[in-house]
């Protein structure tokens, strides 16, 4: 790696990429409702097995941009 790293190779995916799909693709409306309901983000993400974080992360990158 550090062979290729030295002859200019670009290694890894690209930066600011996102896979397509996510444990939590297609549940924005969801989210949205329980959240609008007064459901706290920990217990939205029980709801959608995800951790605490992942949850966080999808409302900041994902359901930001639409």
């Amino acid at each position: 790696l550090a062979r290729l790293r030295h002859e200019g190779r670009t290694l890894g995916r690209p930066v600011g990429s996102l896979s397509e799909k996510t444990k939590l693709s297609g549940k924005d409306a969801q989210i949205r409702e329980l959240l609008n309901k007064g459901v706290s983000k920990s217990s939205v993400a029980k709801i959608c097995d995800v951790s605490r974080g992942t949850l966080l992360n999808y409302m900041k990158t994902r359901m930001a941009q639409g």
